[in-house]
């Protein structure tokens, strides 16, 4: 039996080349905030303030709240904040 040339187009072809042709752009979700990584060291008793108020929140919430996720909405009220304020709580920790 003679082999038979194959002419044309496989479906595996056609499905790739159709796949190329038809992609399409969606832009239905606006890609986040990048978080940039920065470190912090804090004394034993700061540690120990942070903890306090992660498990206040953590108390007065129905889902868990982390540390980072405490220490994000402290820099939301400390930008509320007087420069006074801030201050003198800084002046109560030294």
């Amino acid at each position: 039996m003679a082999a038979k040339k194959i002419t044309g187009k496989s479906k595996l072809a056609k499905s790739i080349e159709s796949k190329d042709q038809t992609k399409e752009q969606l832009d239905l979700v606006t890609p986040s905030k990048k978080a940039t990584l920065k470190a912090y060291r804090l004394y034993n008793d700061d540690i120990a303030r942070l903890k306090k108020i992660t498990a206040t929140m953590n108390r007065a919430s129905h889902r868990h709240i982390s540390e980072t996720a405490a220490i994000r909405a402290l820099l939301v009220l400390g930008s509320n904040a007087s420069g006074e304020r801030l201050l003198n709580a800084l002046r109560k920790t030294i």
